[in-house]
Parts: C-alpha cells; sequence; structure tokens
C-alpha cells in the first residue's frame, strides 16, 4: 500500500505535529503501521526529513528505503509503474488511499528549536551535515561531516567501516550530544538517519 506525500507537505509542517498529522491522515496514513520511506534515489535529505518528522510525529515505526527503485526492480521484486497519460483509459489497478485517524503522539526529543537549551549525558558536538559550512555556526565544538560524504553516489548508505572512518576523523567521539544543523535542515536529517544507524545515543537535528 503505497501513498503520496510530497516533500513540500513535511517541509511546510515540519513546526507543528498536529498538522502533519492531519495530513498523514488525509493521505491514510496510520501512526500504528511502520512507514517505509522511499524516494526514486534511496537515501535523500528528503526522505531523511520524513523519516525524522514521521519519527517526531509518533509513528510506531519508521524505515527508509535506501536503494533506488530500479534496482528493486534489478533485484527482481515488483514494481507498479504508472500507465502513460494516454494509455490510461481504465480505471486505476492501485488501491486508493483512504483518509485514516492519525493518532499522534508526539516525541520532541530529536527535534530542537534552541540547541543552546539541551543538556544531554554526554558533551555535545556540533556537526554541520551539509554541502557547505553554514556561514553562522554556534559557540562550541563544531565540526563538518557533509552527510554526501557518508552515502553512495545510489543514496545507499556508505559500508559501516567506512562511515566509522568518516565521523571519526572528523572528531567526533563515540559518545556525544550529536546536534545536527545545516543551512537545508533536510541535509542535517540526513545525518540523523545515519548517526542514528551507526548507533549513536544521543542524536538531534537542530532547525534553525
Amino acid at each position: 500500500f503505497a501513498v503520496n506525500v510530497p516533500a513540500s507537505v513535511f517541509r511546510q509542517h515540519a513546526r507543528s505535529p498536529a498538522r502533519l498529522a492531519e495530513a498523514l491522515a488525509q493521505a491514510g496514513v496510520k501512526a500504528g503501521d511502520e512507514a517505509v520511506v522511499f524516494s526514486d534515489a534511496g537515501l535523500t535529505p528528503d526522505a531523511a526529513l520524513a523519516y525524522l518528522l514521521l519519527e517526531r510525529a509518533g509513528q510506531k515505526k519508521v524505515s527508509v528505503f535506501a536503494d533506488s527503485l530500479d534496482r528493486w526492480a534489478e533485484l527482481g521484486f515488483e514494481v507498479e509503474r504508472p500507465a502513460p497519460a494516454a494509455a490510461a483509459a481504465g480505471p486505476a489497478t492501485a488501491p486508493a488511499a483512504t483518509s485514516a485517524t492519525y493518532a499522534a503522539k508526539p516525541r520532541g526529543e530529536a527535534f530542537v528549536l534552541d540547541a543552546a537549551s539541551t543538556r544531554g549525558v554526554y558533551s555535545k558536538v556540533y556537526v554541520a551535515s551539509g554541502r557547505a559550512t553554514p556561514a553562522n555556526v554556534p559557540d562550541g565544538k563544531v565540526v563538518q561531516v557533509p552527510f554526501s560524504d557518508l552515502v553512495t553516489a545510489g543514496g545507499a548508505p556508505k559500508p559501516a567501516k567506512d562511515l566509522w572512518t568518516a565521523i571519526s576523523k572528523a572528531g567526533v567521539p563515540r559518545y556525544a550530544e550529536v546536534v545536527l544543523f545545516a543551512d537545508d535542515p533536510a541535509e542535517a536529517a540526513a545525518n540523523y538517519f545515519l548517526f542514528k544507524l551507526m548507533g549513536f545515543p544521543d542524536v538531534k537535528v537542530w532547525w534553525r
């Protein structure tokens, strides 16, 4: 059962879990289901932002399909593609989305508007996560780990040993309060997924 919730919807309602819950309900998404986020290019910033905001909204389980749909088809799995406009004479065969009640239970610990206000168990490290370092950086320890250095050209996470090498080389300790930021928060969300994948215990995205 696939539904389309554009990245623009997540961006528009990023600061309001209640509004996002309304939009998800209209699309037929239920909070008690597993939501698998996919794009046509693996772990993109927009896919990662959807992951972060679904998790924040209280989705029971959220996953990201980290390969392209072309790769999915190459592996022999079924892919349904829309018929060309000229050939689409009959009714659609895909099930139509029906509105649902999205029982949101917002979790805000991984999404912060004021990074200076957080108090983790470990020392705080700010990680610039975009392709370019933002012009304004916070006071404190700041390192740069562009999310694009941690994924393959196809959008899949690189092998764990390569991720550890890149993250540790940048100066991020294994135990830290990791606060991710970027000019585009979706790029920070991509690193959120990757740092969580690698088992970092305290990871946050700073929505600036």
